[in-house]
């Protein structure tokens, strides 16, 4: 672009003004300039002594006019892919979107197209935990933008299936430090606007590169199937709110080993899985690793992990890092997480002392006790929920009775008992709670006292397809 040069002084008078007023036509200037000449002659000086020449307001706004840079720049984004992919994905990544947000960036997903790897790469953050997920997509302009999850995500609801492009205009305005960004969603006759936010906003998600171990999807799932339901809902015992990690590698059988337990206490939940090594020679971690994961965060992990898959487990202590993270990948997706800080209780101090010192145990259906356990809950409410079951030896029957203000229940089933009569009263809701986690056909019930806490393990058949664990569960009875 040419610019027109600004005609600038040799000297400068301090009496000589460097503009002429605006109100001044272009020929008034030639009429002046003429009658300085005559002067000159008159007074004997030379017209090749030039006054200085003055810059106009005409040549400044000539000036103006052709140095002006554009107002605005802008790129564009374009993709298309498979819509119940995406749909798939962002309605994952909605689960983790805050309700109340004060950052309006992190109620956004991050969308970015790579035109090397021909794909889209989604990102969800809630500066707690994040969710990033790929998928294969077809990019013919790369780049990337953020648009609301929950609208996208309930418009590509309504979409039938099919093929949709998707595209982004990121608008850089010369004035504004904001740039403007609007997506387009196209698919057949249809065509959505939404109105985002540029990715440069986005938070970035903490790598975390410690890996640890690798194991079986649905070695991971048994335990959390088996150990979610026991964690508290207080947020004032914060680190009750989490599943506490244990896991080591057993070098001699080649082995990853990884144990969980729960608390909220008044029953604790305790898993162990055994999963073999991958094939690395090297053992990834050579003595325990311990830690604490929101059970928030390992709820949306249950929800999107196939229990056909290998899943690795990453992790970033606080040793190295202001706040440790764990990660878990898992074919093209990642879930990253801040650890909860503080000391979780040894659990294996509490169960210890009832493995082997038992005075009663009973042997029991899994599932007839929980049918009848589901009935009787009917009968509770909100002062009522102590159901009371009563041992009879002689008969190797057990009687479960619930009574309440307006109404009451009993049951009797069939039990393998050892030890005299006895009677045990229990939260009703528990007792469903662990009968549900536990698939094997009967349960094991061990306890010293009646007022002892209560040992309960899985018993008989193992249930088919699901990941071989080991489980205990200890539950405080009820006065």
């Amino acid at each position: 672009m040419t610019k027109t040069r600004l005609r600038r002084t040799t000297t400068v008078e301090a009496d000589t003004p460097t503009l002429e007023p605006q109100k001044k036509h272009r020929s008034a200037t030639k009429t002046s300039t003429a009658t300085e000449e005559k002067i000159r002659r008159k007074q004997g000086i030379s017209s090749a002594t030039k006054e200085p020449e003055t810059v106009t307001p005409t040549d400044i706004e000539q000036t103006l006019e052709t140095s002006t840079l554009p107002s605005s720049t802008s790129e564009e984004v374009e993709a298309s892919c498979n819509l119940r992919e995406l749909n798939d994905c962002v309605q994952a990544l909605k689960a983790i979107i805050p309700n109340n947000s004060t950052h309006p960036i992190l109620c956004n997903v991050l969308i970015e197209a790579d035109a090397n790897t021909q794909q889209l790469h989604l990102t969800s953050y809630n500066l707690e935990f994040g969710l990033q997920v790929s998928f294969e997509a077809t990019v013919n302009q790369p780049g990337s933008f953020t648009i609301p999850a929950p609208i996208l995500a309930d418009i590509l609801g309504k979409f039938p299936s099919g093929r949709l492009t998707l595209t982004s205009q990121v608008t850089r305005l010369k004035d504004s430090e904001t740039p403007s960004v609007s997506a387009t969603l196209k698919m057949s006759g249809s065509q959505h606007a939404l109105r985002g936010l540029s990715s440069n906003e986005f938070p970035a998600i903490p790598q975390v590169e410690q890996k640890l171990i690798s194991l079986k999807a649905s070695v991971l799932l048994a335990a959390l199937k088996g150990s979610l339901f026991a964690v508290c809902s207080d947020e004032v015992k914060r680190i009750l709110t989490g599943v506490h990690f244990q896991l080591n590698h057993d070098c001699d059988r080649r082995l990853d080993r990884l144990k969980v337990w729960t608390t909220d206490g008044h029953r604790i939940a305790m898993i162990l899985g055994l999963s073999e090594s991958s094939d690395d020679p090297n053992p990834l971690i050579d003595s325990p690793v311990q830690f604490t994961v929101p059970a928030k965060v390992l709820k949306v992990l249950e929800r999107n992990l196939n229990p056909s898959e290998r899943i690795s487990i990453y992790y970033n202590s606080s040793d190295k890092t202001p706040q440790s993270f764990v990660a878990f990948r898992w074919k093209n997706w990642q879930l990253t997480s801040k650890l909860l800080e503080g000391q979780y209780p040894n659990c294996n101090q509490i169960i210890d002392p009832y493995r082997d010192q038992f005075d009663y145990q009973l042997i029991i259906e899994r599932l007839a006790l929980l049918k009848a356990l589901e009935r009787l809950a009917t009968h509770t409410d909100k002062s009522h929920n102590t159901v009371i079951l009563e041992f009879n030896s002689e008969r190797q029957k057990v009687q479960a009775s619930i009574c309440s203000a307006v109404s009451s229940g009993t049951e009797v089933i069939d039990a393998k008992i050892m030890g005299s009569d006895l009677k045990l009263k229990c939260d009703v809701r528990y007792l469903i709670e662990t009968a549900k986690a536990i698939s094997s056909s009967d349960l094991r019930i061990l306890l010293v006292t009646p007022t002892t806490p209560v040992l309960i393990s899985p018993f008989g058949i193992p249930a088919s397809g699901e990941a071989a664990t080991e489980s205990e569960y200890v539950i405080a009875p009820q006065e």
